[in-house]
């Protein structure tokens, strides 16, 4: 049930990213797909009752939030230029 709902998780994400021009957009669905990606990773390492899936969702959510930081502050630095 859980592979399902990443599975369409992912799948919205991916075609928000590939149908949507925005940036806001863009930043937004690749968040999703990372989310996606960690709950199937947390899911796998408690399915196969191994720590290896929990330890790449560690590194890939905080490269989640660094896109994150990135991304808001491009944002804010574009929004600055155009004011």
């Amino acid at each position: 049930m859980i592979l399902y709902i990443t599975l369409i998780l992912f799948t919205i994400s991916l075609l928000i990213l590939l149908l949507k021009p925005n940036y806001l957009f863009v930043l937004f669905a690749l968040e999703l797909l990372l989310l996606a990606v960690n709950i199937n990773f947390i899911f796998g390492s408690l399915l196969f009752d191994d720590f290896l899936g929990q330890s790449i969702s560690l590194i890939l959510f905080s490269v989640a939030a660094v896109d994150t930081a990135i991304g808001l502050s491009l944002l804010l630095n574009f929004y600055n230029l155009r004011k």
